[in-house]
């Protein structure tokens, strides 16, 4: 009898103790948050790309397009492709960032909306997790297009860069 009165509480202990582990999972309010935050970063990685990583690529482009007369015969192809690329991942750019940028707009204007929604209980708990979990799948697209060119960039950075070494 006595050995239960013992175990009881400590079994209890231990069961407090791992649960405060474990963190807590994040309220709808608390992911909008996280997600405005995302967005936010997203837009501010999309401005310096334009606003820095395109005019340094633009730049080097045009040196490495400078460069083309003065290579081998052999190295014109590659370098000329790699041109060609640049160019063709910069057009792109400018032609999506437009879009890219006025989807975070509306993006954040939406999450706005769905969190003062949540927190006015005007949405059901099960509507409310569709709508958060639409507007994750959104802002993971939205993500994963700016990393997108993020990536492309820095590596025809590094590919123009090098080509520029060479000469």
């Amino acid at each position: 009898m006595r050995l239960k009165a013992i175990i009881a509480p400590l079994l209890f202990a231990v069961a407090l103790a791992f649960s405060a582990c474990n963190p807590t999972p994040k309220t709808d309010v608390e992911r909008i948050d996280a997600l405005k935050k995302q967005v936010q970063a997203d837009a501010k990685t999309l401005g310096e790309l334009e606003a820095n990583t395109m005019v340094q690529l633009q730049s080097d482009f045009v040196a490495c397009d400078s460069m083309l007369q003065y290579l081998h015969p052999e190295e014109v192809d590659e370098v000329f492709q790699q041109l060609q690329l640049v160019d063709a991942y910069i057009k792109q750019f400018k032609e999506t960032r437009p879009t890219i940028q006025a989807d975070m707009d509306s993006t954040l204007i939406q999450l706005d909306n769905l969190k003062s929604d949540i927190e006015t209980h005007y949405l059901s708990d099960s509507l409310a997790t569709v709508y958060l979990e639409a507007e994750t799948q959104h802002v993971t697209r939205l993500s994963n297009q700016v990393q997108y060119f993020k990536d492309r960039f820095s590596t025809c950075s590094k590919d123009l860069n090098g080509f520029k070494k060479k000469k």
